[in-house]
């Protein structure tokens, strides 16, 4: 897979997976940052907070490299870390998986809380479908009008967007472009006078 091109959830998908009575729904879902994470972790937590614990891992940056994994109170290592095996397993990123666990009275042993978390998340992600997406850099470009059609054709060529456009004097395209190809089109657009005013990662 190239550097710009990563895989990750469509959607939100939950499991379900029961060992000795103890119960453990998972939910696996995408995630832009941290803070996007936080806000859906803490909902599912809210709306169990009966339950004993309530587990996650998530992985983030197109190359995976950025990643938690948190026990909740579980023996170390025996719900986090499964959990985020499953995730790698599966070569994605800017996702995650939670699961809490409703204790059902019998012990269930390291061995038997590695499995079981392993297993709630492997449901939830099975029940989810794998979607390839292309880390894109946002540029916002000026040009004269009788440019602008060029740019529109040469971002659609290229598999970027153009996300808005505004046409005084100079015209405003505010575009989004694969991440590798980025200084390519970045020196063809010197070229033809077009003023490149700032980028993002989006």
């Amino acid at each position: 897979m190239s550097a710009d091109r990563y895989l990750t959830l469509a959607g939100e998908s939950d499991g379900l997976y029961r060992e000795k009575a103890s119960k453990f729904l998972a939910w696996a879902f995408p995630i832009t940052d941290e803070e996007a994470f936080r806000a859906r972790m803490e909902a599912i937590a809210r709306e169990h907070h009966t339950s004993r614990h309530v587990c996650y891992a998530w992985i983030l940056d197109a190359d995976g490299q950025r990643y938690r994994a948190n026990d909740a109170g579980e023996p170390s290592g025996t719900a986090g870390k499964p959990m985020l095996r499953q995730l790698q397993a599966l070569s994605l990123t800017h996702a995650a998986v939670v699961v809490v666990r409703y204790f059902g009275g019998t012990l269930l042993g390291k061995a038997g809380l590695v499995h079981a978390y392993a297993e709630a998340a492997r449901e939830a992600l099975a029940n989810n479908t794998i979607i390839e997406r292309v880390l894109l850099r946002e540029l916002l470009l000026q040009c004269t009008y009788a440019q602008v059609e060029e740019v529109r054709n040469e971002v659609m060529k290229v598999g970027g967007e153009v996300r808005d456009a505004s046409y005084g004097e100079p015209c405003e395209l505010r575009v989004a472009l694969p991440l590798s190809l980025i200084e390519q089109s970045f020196e063809k657009w010197m070229r033809m006078g077009i003023i490149v005013k700032n980028d993002q990662v989006k």
